[in-house]
């Protein structure tokens, strides 16, 4: 029979040898229920909430730069109106809305900040929603016409509306048009400046022969009256859309043509023959 000891020590050997390994068992735990134990706990808890009461009311007192405690909202500090939170307010002090108001930029030594504070006085009261009216995407903003001009250069945009306002001669001539000039209306602008020629009982004071074609013009139509209706009953078939149509429908007009075009040819023989004589005379001279 086999005999073999436990050491509950560990490190005393008692008549044993090397090869004898130590066994070590575990400790045993008595787990009862202790009402004392429970009272302690209590107490001992009562005890810490009474501590942290205590820090938080000291923790009250601390100034926190005029913002409300860290575990305390501000949200809730800000809706509450019979408690008012101290701010620090800058040493620097604020400009009135009235002086902002009122200052104009000047040729003093302020007028640099005076321009300052008149510009951001003007940026406080920009409309922002109005405006970025404008910049919403639309379904169709591809087909606007000004879509090209977002990415043009100044120098382009400039160039571009020095070409638009050419278009028209202004406002104080009521934005009087420049039409493409066709040659219907050349004809139609050379026979208004030789309106000598056309009636030669009237008289024009000025002389219009070495003007240029106006480039502003504009060609309107006559509104007639009704009470011209029975009047003019056999004109209205006689009238064309243009000036040059009408007088070459009229008959007296092409005899009075005629006749100041044979008077034209004959003035001409004449020059002609005279200075064929006047030559003749030079070299009958020389000789």
């Amino acid at each position: 029979m086999d005999f073999f000891v436990v050491d509950t020590v560990g490190g005393a050997s008692i008549g044993t040898s090397k090869c004898t390994p130590t066994i070590k068992l575990p400790k045993r735990k008595s787990i009862a229920f202790d009402s004392t134990a429970r009272d302690q706990n209590t107490a001992t808890n009562a005890s810490v909430t009474s501590a942290a009461q205590a820090a938080e009311e000291e923790s009250d007192d601390e100034d926190f730069g005029g913002l409300p405690p860290p575990g305390q909202s501000i949200a809730e500090v800000l809706n509450d109106k019979d408690e008012p939170v101290a701010v620090l307010r800058s040493r620097r002090p604020l400009v009135s809305s009235s002086f902002v108001e009122d200052v104009r930029p000047s040729t003093s030594r302020m007028g640099s900040k005076n321009r300052r504070l008149t510009a951001a006085n003007e940026l406080n009261k920009t409309d922002v929603a109005k405006e970025l009216h404008g910049s919403i995407l639309t379904p169709a903003i591809e087909k606007r016409e000004n879509l090209a001009r977002f990415t043009m250069s100044n120098e382009t945009l400039q160039h571009l509306n020095r070409l638009e306002r050419q278009k028209t001669k202004g406002k104080n001539w009521f934005n009087l048009p420049a039409p493409e000039m066709t040659p219907e209306l050349k004809n139609e602008l050379e026979l208004i400046q030789m309106r000598t020629m056309l009636d030669p009982k009237k008289y024009y004071q000025r002389a219009e022969k070495k003007r240029k074609l106006p480039k502003y013009f504009q060609v309107g139509t006559v509104l007639e009256s009704p009470l011209e209706h029975f009047n003019e009953r056999g004109v209205k078939k006689q009238k064309s859309k243009t000036l040059v149509d009408e007088l070459l429908a009229d008959a007296e007009f092409q005899k009075f043509n005629k006749r100041k075009y044979a008077e034209a040819l004959e003035l001409r023989k004449k020059k002609a023959y005279h200075k064929a004589v006047m030559k003749m005379k030079k070299l009958k001279k020389k000789k």
